[in-house]
């Protein structure tokens, strides 16, 4: 748990009547009124004050006669009253407080009462003068933090008849300077004692537009408003508004419309998904939701007291650091769930809001979420929801929440059941059971994509996709990296396909062959593809598993290869050029970050690492949870000498923020479009001023071409239904086998990238972005059956046979055929690995882009 104390209110001191002395006093004349100015600065302090008189009768020589006389006890004008919260005392650095309560101090004494006025502790040793909202002591038994002051002379002083006065910006810790004597006129003047924390009210930017969201329709008033209150308006509260862009305030106002059950009255419908790209501030907006719905509401109450949020272990750290760095001066708390703080003490801390707790430890502690009510449940990296039936999907699905938002940079990673369950989840039973959502949705939609089908079906399916994508726009929101372009410096994108090398294709041959000789009884497809993509990160990664079988594959591989003396970079294409990247970037002391699927690989690139000297830190799935944030903080501290972060994609590729970094290199790849997309983020997003360069390394001529290529068309399903295009051809999924990928690539077609070749692209390759016209003429190229085949198959077509794979992204980018020109190599810090590239995709977002 975060900063363990009960969240502030925010309310306005009330106020203290003036000293005895003054009470009766009558109004004077107008013109003994004091000078509006001085009003003017009078009100500046909102601190708590003494009478200055008090402080000139104590200049003025006492009379002859005077006895001097210790002091009285403090009275009861003088005491002072705190709101707070106690708990045992204990020396942890996460603090989990017992309950709320009050602290009366008077003198040097303090008395502690719980919240139905019991005395539960005091002390004898206090000062008044030294307590401040914050501080933490010791009171009899009890350990207490004081959250805000209620009572005594901390407040502000109304005086009757002193006329309107302007309220201006009062610094935290500047003690506010009482005037001159001479300046007094009629009144007293009074001066502080006490210090604030911090503004007590912070002046709104001339330029601000408030956030005001949609009022109530009459059908929502007349079905949730059954006490009739009047309508109030509902604004993002400013301290997080400000920080908002137009995008994010679109969010926002969406999900308040979503769970508040605007968006479509005719259902019970509380549910969304925020399925925003990466970097794009799901957090933030979320955040501001919460914080809104906290304060108020359409019909005069909060909506929200107790949110749950559900992330991943990597980023709970993440999630109370944003809530720190956004909610910090409004004080709300948090609880997280770990080993010393267990989820049943939450249901203790009434004064606690925000639960964060991670899948792995939700689903142990099943029962204990019983015994809290929670008013909104949100769901970070909502898509491990995909599949229904895992323990996770039927614990969440559990709770007595119907305020639910789930995000999600990816909302369709596979296919349209997937998608189904993450709706059913947010929005339970809108698009009925899967087996109904299928028939109508789902076989409609795939079979219109099927090669030759009939217009009717063709039909059908568009007229289904529409219908879908009509009823999701109710509670999705996706917006893509575009919107957040102007905020962000340059960004090039590299697709690189590095030259195998001898080794490499001589290992890769004896493989596929092997397994046409023997089939699956000697090895498993799935085995088969892990040892070839083994070999195309570097071949020595083969021997890191021994096989207990003489004759299997992996021994027959293993005794091709070289003494490990005799083996180094040049053995990989893609190290090859790694290596050659990361002494460049040396020189120009830019920081990069080299992300793998596999431990093997990242300890082979942590050994050349230091081989060279090269200063480096690693995260992956061995590295505690309490460390990351550390080491992400170390890394992006521009007086770090850290030149290299090597991050494992599965335990770290989500959520880090590492724009420390300017270049990137996703050194493999995954089957999943949706993990490439999320490693290859980490430094491109906000915070991040300077030109970043992405690297995506690819062996040519192998299965990590052919897995990319699949990724482009799981891409284009994504794109389908959540973006909304209308052109049912992107949805093209390859249903072959899996002996389909390991066809060995002839030599006469090793003139050019396969990729390059399936998009029956004419460019030259000497930097061209493909003409709109022609790239056109590919997609509307009449294919026979044959060919349309080898549209959705991942290996290369038959020669005669110009087709496009649909793949138009990649028409957008320029092409560079071997030999790439040297000046692109410069530019690209590459200079150097001229023999190692056979293709290279480039991309430029933002070009000549510089932030202040």
């Amino acid at each position: 748990m975060r900063r363990s104390c009960a969240p502030s209110m925010k309310r306005s001191l009330p106020a203290e009547p003036a000293p005895t002395k003054y009470r009766q006093q009558q109004p004077l004349p107008e013109a003994a009124s004091p000078d509006p100015g001085m009003l003017e600065l009078l009100a500046s302090s909102e601190n708590h004050v003494r009478v200055l008189e008090a402080r000139a009768a104590v200049r003025k020589p006492a009379p002859a006669t005077a006895v001097r006389r210790s002091p009285s006890p403090p009275t009861q004008q003088q005491q002072v009253k705190f709101r707070v919260c106690w708990g045992k005392i204990t020396t942890k650095k996460h603090k989990t407080w017992e309950g709320d309560g009050t602290l009366t101090v008077g003198g040097r004494s303090a008395t502690l009462r719980d919240e139905d006025g019991k005395v539960i502790g005091s002390s004898g040793s206090v000062k008044v003068e030294e307590l401040d909202e914050g501080a933490r002591l010791i009171v009899g038994s009890k350990e207490v933090e004081l959250v805000e002051r209620i009572d005594g002379e901390g407040r502000e002083v109304v005086r009757e008849n002193a006329g309107p006065v302007k309220r201006v910006k009062v610094e935290a810790r500047g003690g506010f300077k009482p005037p001159a004597e001479s300046m007094c006129a009629g009144r007293p003047i009074v001066v502080t004692s006490f210090k604030q924390v911090g503004p007590v009210e912070e002046e709104i930017a001339d330029d601000f537009v408030p956030l005001t969201m949609r009022e109530p329709s009459f059908e929502h008033q007349w079905k949730y408003n059954k006490s009739k209150a009047a309508v109030t308006p509902v604004s993002v509260p400013y301290c997080v508004a400000k920080h908002l862009r137009p995008h994010q305030r679109e969010g926002v106002s969406f999900l308040y419309e979503c769970v508040l059950g605007m968006k479509r009255e005719d259902s019970e419908q509380f549910g969304a998904i925020l399925a925003d790209e990466m970097g794009l501030g799901k957090t933030l907006q979320t955040l501001a939701l919460i914080y809104t719905l906290m304060k108020q509401g359409p019909y005069g109450q909060q909506i929200v007291k107790r949110v749950l949020i559900v992330t991943p272990s990597s980023l709970v750290d993440n999630w109370d650091r944003e809530i720190t760095k956004w909610l910090k001066q409004e004080r709300v708390f948090t609880f997280i769930v770990g080993p010393n703080n267990k989820l049943k003490k939450y249901a203790q801390s009434a004064h606690i809001p925000i639960l964060i707790i991670s899948y792995e430890l939700l689903a142990k502690q099943v029962g204990e979420l019983e015994t809290v009510k929670f008013d909104l449940v949100v769901c970070d990296e909502g898509h491990r929801l995909k599949n229904s039936n895992i323990k996770i999907a039927e614990v969440l699905d559990g709770i007595d929440c119907r305020r639910r938002i789930l995000l999600t940079g990816t909302p369709i990673q596979n296919d349209l059941q997937e998608f189904h369950s993450l709706i059913n989840f947010v929005n339970p039973g809108l698009l009925g059971t899967y087996q109904e959502f299928k028939a109508k949705y789902e076989t409609p939609i795939v079979q219109s994509q099927q090669p030759n089908v009939l217009p009717q079906f063709q039909e059908l399916g568009q007229t289904r996709l529409n219908e879908l994508n009509s009823i999701t726009s109710s509670f999705i929101l996706r917006r893509t990296q575009e919107v957040n372009n102007s905020y962000l410096p340059e960004k090039q994108e590299l697709v690189i396909f590095a030259h195998p090398s001898e080794l490499q294709e001589k290992l890769l041959t004896l493989a596929l062959k092997h397994y046409e000789q023997s089939g699956t009884s000697a090895v498993t497809p799935l085995q088969l593809i892990t040892i070839l993509k083994k070999i195309c990160n570097h071949p020595s990664l083969i021997s890191t598993t021994d096989s207990k079988e003489p004759d299997s594959l992996q021994n027959l591989l293993i005794a091709q290869l070289p003494s490990w003396q005799h083996m180094g970079p040049a053995d990989s294409g893609k190290l090859a050029i790694l290596e050659s990247l990361l002494e460049a970037l040396i020189e120009r002391r830019e920081k990069v970050v080299i992300v793998s699927y596999f431990s093997k690989t990242l300890d082979m690139i942590a050994g050349l690492c230091e081989h060279f000297n090269y200063k480096f830190c690693r995260l992956d799935g061995a590295t505690p949870s309490h460390d990351r944030g550390k080491l992400v903080a170390a890394f992006n501290n521009p007086s770090s000498d850290i030149f290299i972060f090597l991050l494992s994609a599965k335990a770290g590729g989500i959520g880090l923020n590492l724009v420390g970094a300017s270049r990137l290199v996703l050194f493999d790849n995954d089957w999943n479009p949706a993990s490439d997309l999320q490693a290859m983020s980490r430094i491109w997003r906000d915070g991040q001023t300077r030109k970043v360069f992405i690297y995506r390394l690819i062996t040519a001529f192998s299965i990590e071409e052919k897995i990319f290529q699949r990724q482009i068309s799981k891409t284009s399903l994504s794109g389908t239904v959540v973006d909304q295009k209308q052109n049912l051809n992107n949805l093209k999924l390859s249903d072959d086998e899996l002996k389909d990928l390991f066809s060995p690539v002839e030599d006469d077609d090793r003139e050019d990238c396969l990729t390059h070749q399936i998009l029956a692209c004419e460019c030259t390759g000497s930097g061209d972005v493909p003409q709109p016209a022609e790239a056109a003429s590919s997609q509307e190229e009449v294919e026979s059956p044959e060919r349309s085949r080898y549209r959705i198959k991942l290996g290369k077509p038959k020669k005669k046979q110009k087709h496009s794979l649909k793949m138009q992204e990649l028409m957008r980018w320029q092409h560079h055929r071997a030999p790439v020109r040297q000046q692109v190599l410069e530019e690209l810090s590459l200079q150097s690995c001229l023999e190692d590239i056979v293709f290279l995709f480039r991309n430029v977002v933002n070009r000549n882009k510089k932030l202040n």
